[in-house]
């Protein structure tokens, strides 16, 4: 079985378990209710039909939304080190990867439909330390340690150059803005009125937008269902045509063998009068 039955698999079950969490968000079901539960124990969820092209830290800027990401494992082919498009993460607390998977399960990423999925026993890749061998000559296992957020293990930050380089733009920026705010005269009740009135308004039209959007998204799944309904139907009639089109073939073969039979039948006769 090649990759396109492969992929219609996956794309079959990132949309089931769509469905899934779209049926227990309607009847509020949570807790041990919950499909989710029976992950409970295990932090780590699995991320797959990752674009080649994304890094660890890619994979973690996009998933840290959910909660602090304490471990990455991104599988990479062992000669020539690219990525095999599938990752295992783990969070700090379980509960983010809940919020994981019900978001990101079947969510385009640089035009890929990635899926999202628990793990319930996650199985640690296995590293050997070449420069310590055992008795046998045999290189020693060594003990998997949480990769952390920015790759050098768990708890540690602002280790990397360009994290260090964040971290210092968002303190000067929030300095610069904590002086301002300092100097600038206090505002009187008329502008502190105009101001949360702009700031509500802002929030009018964000909320706006955002009715805009599911509308929209109603529209285009009320669409994608009329569209479903379409295709039963045609693949429906097919299945009649192609029905019928056996049954006519049938009775074209049995005319064929009434035709046989009579010529046949008629030759007999011929040849019985000659003689």
């Amino acid at each position: 079985l090649g990759p396109p039955f492969l992929d219609a698999v996956a794309m079959y079950n990132v949309t089931a378990q769509r469905a899934i969490a779209k049926k227990e968000l309607k009847e509020g079901l949570e807790g041990a209710r919950s499909w989710h539960h029976q992950y409970k124990d295990s932090a780590y969820i699995y991320i797959g039909g990752l674009h080649e092209g994304l890094t660890e830290g890619d994979v973690v800027i996009v998933f840290s939304q959910f909660g602090e990401v304490v471990d990455c494992h991104l599988v990479r082919d062992k000669t020539s080190g690219k990525s095999k498009g599938f990752a295992f993460i783990c969070y700090d607390d379980q509960r983010s990867t809940v919020l994981a998977v019900d978001n990101m399960n079947g969510y385009q990423l640089l035009k890929r439909t990635i899926r999202v999925d628990h793990v319930e026993k996650f199985k640690a890749p296995k590293q050997f330390d070449e420069n310590d061998l055992d008795e046998n000559g045999d290189p020693k296992l060594l003990e998997y340690k949480a990769s952390g957020a920015e790759g050098q293990g768990y708890q540690v930050y602002n280790v990397l150059e360009s994290q260090k380089k964040i971290v210092a733009a968002m303190e000067a920026r929030k300095n610069y803005w904590e002086d301002k705010k300092a100097k600038e005269a206090p505002e009187d009740e008329d502008e502190a009125w105009a101001r949360s009135f702009e700031e509500n308004l802002q929030d009018m039209k964000e909320v706006d937008k955002e009715r805009k959007r599911l509308k929209k998204l109603k529209k285009d799944k009320k669409e994608l269902k009329r569209m479903k309904k379409e295709a039963k139907k045609l693949k429906k009639e097919a299945k009649k045509v192609k029905k019928e089109e056996k049954k006519r073939k049938a009775e074209n073969l049995k005319v064929k063998e009434e035709v046989k039979k009579t010529a046949k039948k008629e030759k007999s006769e011929s040849d019985s009068s000659d003689s």
